[in-house]
């Protein structure tokens, strides 16, 4: 897994890579940006109490609210992205270190948006659920930062996973690979939720997560499951 993370970091100033994040970057903010004017509006929008500090403690509170919610929910947009990008990232990994492989079919745009965002809802539900045990556990800081980081790590291993073995391999085979080597995946998956909460690094997060799962992806396929799954497709 380290070593995954590592040849994704010394790829970085492929050109591939570089236009590829100026696209996530600019998608991600623009995503931003019309979230918290959507959110300033809507405050705005908020009938007033017409007690000066009751109003003004009301609008500090949900400002701080939305700002929390933001940084809460990057995951989420980012993760929302992988499907735009996914397959010019994989294929220059591909060409660079395994050119003696195939390369992974393009995968059809609508259906690997239809998965992403099936997942992005999925971490939006599951985090919902969850809030009421972040808020109880918030004096004992190890115990909701585990739940965070296991419950987000496991949804974005398994997305990441899934959508670069199905550029090689049909959806019910990459869902048996991905269990194969899950305790793998998850672990993957808690350092991609991890690096997701760190400003600025959080950008190259999808870059470099896309990578790993591709060196994940090829040494789980050719270790673990490389006759079975020839046989079956």
């Amino acid at each position: 897994m380290l070593s995954a993370f590592a040849r994704a970091i010394e790829q970085l100033p492929d050109p591939t890579f570089r236009r590829v994040l100026l696209q996530s970057v600019g998608l991600t903010l623009l995503a931003y940006i019309v979230t918290g004017l959507a959110a300033a509006y809507g405050l705005h929008r908020l009938p007033h109490i017409n007690f000066p500090y009751v109003d003004a403690l009301l609008e500090f509170g949900s400002g701080i609210a939305i700002t929390l919610a933001l940084i809460f929910f990057f995951p989420t947009i980012a993760s929302l992205f992988v499907a735009l990008f996914l397959d010019d990232i994989a294929e220059a990994v591909e060409r660079k270190y395994y050119p003696e492989r195939p390369l992974g079919r393009l995968l059809s745009f609508g259906p690997a948006m239809l998965y992403s965002l099936r997942f992005t809802l999925l971490i939006i539900v599951l985090n919902l659920l969850a809030l009421p045990f972040y808020v109880i556990t918030l004096w004992f800081p190890p115990f909701n930062i585990v739940l965070f980081y296991s419950l987000n790590g496991y949804i974005l291993g398994r997305e990441y996973f899934e959508l670069v073995a199905m550029r090689h391999l049909p959806v019910p085979d990459a869902r048996r690979l991905r269990k194969s080597a899950r305790g793998r995946i998850f672990l993957s998956g808690v350092a991609i939720s991890f690096l997701l909460t760190l400003p600025v690094v959080n950008l190259l997060v999808p870059l470099l997560a896309t990578a790993a799962m591709v060196h994940i992806f090829q040494g789980v396929n050719t270790s673990i499951l490389t006759t079975p799954m020839k046989s079956m497709r």
